[in-house]
């Protein structure tokens, strides 16, 4: 294997692994926007700060 057959591997691996967080980050995107609003909601209403909440999850 030359230097370039390595740089070719590492950037298909490096390629691949940016699709799948990209694809995971829009997938979870509808979810978080739904528990934001809850968040804003119950925080308003003074049930918690954000600290609680972020340990939570």
């Amino acid at each position: 294997e030359t230097s370039t057959d390595l740089t070719i591997i590492i950037g298909a691996m490096y390629a691949a692994v940016l699709f799948v967080g990209i694809n995971n980050c829009s997938s979870v995107q509808p979810i978080v926007d739904v528990e934001r609003t809850v968040f804003y909601r119950e925080r308003a209403a003074g049930m918690y700060s954000a600290a609680p909440y972020a340990l939570a999850q």
